[in-house]
Order: structure tokens, then C-alpha cells, then sequence
């Protein structure tokens, strides 16, 4: 009886498993089992990939304290490393800085996009020479309305840095910027539409004291321009003392320690010889500059201390070019420069540029004039190149690190003997300028470092081949955020 009560219990128990055993392998339980294995599965190569990620991440910082080292001998990596070594998050959080700065690329370098959006509104008076960027004043007809009042954000910048692999001992860097000053579409609403236009482009090669930049930027002789967010589509004071147009050019610099914190700074390079000359809408035509068939050559040499207390900057520079105009005998273009930079207390700061020239509005000097000629009766007998004379100088007041105040004038000036034979400019529709003046006086508030608000009041005038003068004046209140 015990017996079959045991066989009898044994058989009850064993039905269930029996029942299992004998459904399809694709009911709903093994089904649930599968996609929970595949999920397993995904998770692991999920898993496995930012694993993949994770040591590339910290490869690329390894490298980077590695470039910091070497660019910087005197320091010792060795207590960032050690902190790295004991301390998980300081690595981690390198690691979230990383991802914070890169951009996917297809090269896998770390990409970083900086930008500003900058809104300015502005009121103007008198008649000034483009309404949003004022550089030249004209007399006003009688009658004719007294200014003008406009907002703009045109002047909105994008830029992208990369960094790229060694070569030759050597690191290997990118930079290029765009703004939306490029023109205006001739249709409706085209005002407000902005043309996207290239700025600056820069690829580099960085050894310890030696850097070669192959590019397009401001004239490296002229390197430095007054602070404004009034004017950022074409840098303060343009055509009143400012060298600033953005040129394709080759430099070579070295740099020479003097002492611990002071360092002599060599610059030579080759230019595009450019003028002022209008291009084409399609199709690139040759300057007079480039008709030569020989480069721009310049070179710079500075003197930079980097004393903590009053840091200071002095360079001399030289430029030299040929232009070739019709049928004319080629003409030089050259000029001499100066820039310093020089802080004299916690507070206080004054910077500056001046040059002397021929020929050289291509280079945004001579109030954008290189060579003239007599009056349209007699139209290219003869040809002079343009000599002129100019430059400018800024004070910087920041008593906050958070604000600042900046006072400034400029000035271009060509010579009146040339203009009194040769009165009307080779290129461009504009009339024969003796001189022209600027002066701003601006206030920055940046209450983040994202954020920066400023208010600017512009004065300009304008003398004309002849002595007539004219005043014209600008408010410009920017608002902008730093990406």
C-alpha cells in the first residue's frame, strides 16, 4: 500500500515536467527567454563599445598632458598623473571634459565648435558709409534724412578648432571661422538674410619654439585690433589706421627665451599680394598684386614679456610687394609697422598700431586706396602710387574681471602731394579720401563667460580730396552669447 501510495505521488509530480517536455520549443516562456538572451546579447557589445570608447578617451588625455609637458618643460606632469593614478574621478572628470569639447569627426580627432550670436541694434547720424558697420562719413545733401536706425545679427560668428595627429615631431592643429557678412540675396526679405562668409582659416604644425601656420587671417606684421563688439564683420577701425584685411599667407615663427619670463619672437612669411579690387560674382580674376607674379614678403620680430604684473608686447614689422596696372611700370607696395601691447596696473591697459606705407589698400590702409590717377578727362595716362600714414591706439580700463571700458582712435591719413596731381583712385567707386578719423569709447559686461552685453558710441570724419569734411556718428547696443 506505501509502495503505490509512493508510485502514485511520484506520477503526480512528474506530469508537469512530463507536459513541458512535450510542448513546442515556441511557446510564450522559451520565446520571453530568447529576446531576453538577445538583449543580453546587445547590452554586452553596448557595453563593450564604450569600453572601446573609454580607453581611446583616455589615450587622447594621455596624449594631451604628454603635449602640455613638452610645451611647458619647467612644469612636472607628474602630480596631475599621480592624482589620475589614485584618484577615479579626477580621471573621470577629464574624461566628461572630453566629451564636453569633441565633436564626432571622420577623422576621430577631437573637434571643438565655438561660436558667438551676436544681436546688434544701432542709431545712426548723419550719412555714414554702410548703415551696421560705419567706417567713412559723407555730407549730407540738403534735405536728405539725418541717420538711420537698424538691427542686425549678421555679425553672428561660427568657428571650428581641430587637432590632428604628430608629424615630424610636430602637432598638428586647424582653426577656420565664418560670420554672415557676406551680403545681402537681391531678394524679398533679403535684408535679414545674411551671406555666409569665409573669415580666417588656419592649419598649423607646433614643435616646442617653432610653429609654421599655412592659411588666411589678419596680416601677421598687423596682428592686433582695438576691442568693440560694435564692428566684429570687419575689425575696429577699418579704413582709419587699421591693418586687418584677411590674407592667404605662409608663416614661419621661432621663438627665443631671453629669460624665464620673457621670450624674443621671429616671424618672416609670404603673402597674396592683394589690392582692393572688386571681384567678379563668378570667377576669380587676377589683382594687380597677383598680375606681378611674385608673392608679398613681410616679417615681424617682438618682444613679449610675460611678467605677471605688467605684461608687455613690442613688435617691428616690414611688408613689400609689386603691382602691376595696365601698362604702367609695375609699382612697390610696402610699409613699415609697429605694435605694442602694455599693461600698466591691475587695472589699466593701452595697445596699439601705427604704420607708414605706399600702395597698400589691399591691406585695408590708405583708406582702401593703393594708386590714383588724374582726372577721368585723361583716364590711366599716368598712375602714382598712393603714400600713406596712420594707425591707432586704445586704453583699457576693467576694474571687475566681469566688466570693462574701452576709450580708442584711428587714423588714416594719404599723403596731399599725391592727391593733388593724381586725384582719382584706380579701383572702386568711392571719391579720393585725404583723411579719415575714428573714435569709439564702449562699455563690456560679461556677468558669465558665455554672456557679454555692450554699448558703444562711435564718432567719425571724414575729409575729402579738396577739405571738405564730414561728421557722422553711431550708438550701437550688442547683446550676444559665446558658444
Amino acid at each position: 500500500m506505501q509502495v503505490g501510495a509512493v508510485l502514485i505521488a511520484a506520477w503526480v509530480c512528474l506530469m508537469p515536467l512530463a507536459a513541458v517536455s512535450q510542448e513546442s520549443p515556441t511557446t510564450p516562456d522559451v520565446v520571453r527567454m530568447e529576446r531576453d538572451l538577445q538583449e543580453t546579447r546587445s547590452q554586452l557589445a553596448e557595453s563593450q563599445r564604450q569600453i572601446e570608447e573609454l580607453r581611446r578617451e583616455v589615450q587622447d588625455l594621455r596624449q594631451q598632458m604628454s603635449s602640455r609637458q613638452e610645451a611647458r618643460p619647467d612644469e612636472s606632469a607628474e602630480p596631475t598623473t599621480a592624482a589620475a593614478d589614485q584618484d577615479p574621478s579626477f580621471l573621470a572628470a577629464k574624461i566628461a571634459e572630453l566629451h564636453q569639447d569633441k565633436v564626432e569627426s571622420s577623422s576621430k580627432y577631437p573637434v571643438k565648435i565655438s561660436g558667438l550670436i551676436l544681436f546688434n541694434s544701432y542709431l545712426n547720424a548723419g550719412n555714414v558709409f554702410a548703415a551696421d558697420l560705419p567706417v567713412l562719413a559723407f555730407p549730407r545733401a540738403p534735405g536728405s534724412p539725418n541717420g538711420s536706425v537698424g538691427a542686425t545679427l549678421s555679425q553672428t560668428l561660427v568657428g571650428l578648432e581641430v587637432k590632428g595627429p604628430t608629424l615630424l615631431g610636430a602637432r598638428s592643429s586647424g582653426d577656420v571661422s565664418v560670420d554672415f557678412s557676406g551680403g545681402f540675396p537681391t531678394t524679398a526679405y533679403g535684408m535679414t538674410a545674411g551671406l555666409v562668409r569665409l573669415r580666417t582659416a588656419n592649419a598649423r604644425l607646433h614643435w616646442t619654439n617653432t610653429t609654421l601656420t599655412l592659411g588666411q587671417d589678419a596680416p601677421f606684421f598687423s596682428p592686433l585690433s582695438p576691442t568693440t563688439y560694435a564692428t566684429i564683420a570687419e575689425p575696429g577701425f577699418s579704413w582709419a589706421g587699421n591693418l586687418w584685411v584677411w590674407t592667404p599667407q605662409a608663416i614661419l615663427e621661432h621663438r627665443i627665451a631671453v629669460s624665464e619670463n620673457a621670450s624674443l619672437v621671429l616671424q618672416g612669411g609670404l603673402l597674396d599680394p592683394l589690392t582692393e579690387e572688386v571681384p567678379f560674382f563668378q570667377g576669380r580674376a587676377p589683382t594687380a598684386g597677383e598680375l606681378t607674379r611674385v608673392p608679398g614678403i613681410a616679417g615681424r620680430i617682438a618682444f613679449e614679456s610675460r611678467s605677471s604684473l605688467h605684461p608687455l608686447l613690442l613688435g617691428v614689422g616690414t611688408y613689400r610687394a609689386r603691382q602691376q596696372y595696365e601698362a604702367f611700370p609695375q609699382i612697390t607696395s610696402w610699409t613699415v609697422n609697429t605694435d605694442f601691447t602694455a599693461t600698466l596696473n591691475r587695472f589699466l591697459e593701452v595697445s596699439g598700431e601705427g604704420y607708414k606705407g605706399q600702395a597698400v589698400g589691399g591691406l585695408g590702409g590708405g583708406i582702401w586706396s593703393s594708386v590714383a590717377f588724374p582726372e577721368p578727362s585723361a583716364p590711366y595716362s599716368a598712375i602714382v602710387p598712393l603714400r600713406s600714414v596712420g594707425g591707432w591706439v586704445q586704453l583699457k580700463l576693467k576694474p571687475l574681471s566681469q566688466f570693462e571700458a574701452n576709450a580708442a582712435l584711428g587714423q588714416d591719413e594719404n599723403y596731399s602731394k599725391d592727391l593733388h596731381v593724381f586725384p582719382v583712385p584706380y579701383a572702386g567707386s568711392l571719391p579720393s579720401f585725404q583723411k579719415n578719423q575714428a573714435q569709439f569709447v564702449n562699455f563690456i559686461y560679461k556677468p558669465k563667460t558665455s554672456l557679454v552685453f555692450a554699448l558703444e558710441y562711435r564718432h567719425l570724419r571724414t575729409t575729402m580730396f579738396g577739405g571738405e569734411s564730414a561728421a557722422g556718428d553711431q550708438v550701437n547696443l550688442a547683446a550676444g552669447v559665446h558658444f
